[in-house]
């Protein structure tokens, strides 16, 4: 005698089998997404800290040449 199994069980296996992969593929792109965010935000903060410094900068510059039109007069 030899067990046989049902023809729908047969065909979930393959289904499931499937949705296993598609969930850790869709693990796997919501982390790359949050990773991308992240990276993102950093990229923005790192701007901002480099806008100020120019800005400064150029206040700096600004200061110098005011000072040395005034020593010059």
């Amino acid at each position: 005698m030899r067990f046989r199994l049902p023809m729908p069980v047969i065909l979930a296996i393959p289904l499931l089998l499937a949705a296993c992969g598609l969930g850790d593929t869709g693990g796997s792109a919501a982390t790359a997404a949050k990773l991308k965010a992240s990276e993102a935000e950093q990229a923005r903060a790192g701007r901002a800290r480099i806008d100020q410094q120019l800005e400064a900068a150029e206040q700096q510059t600004e200061q110098r040449r005011k000072e040395i039109e005034a020593a010059t007069r």
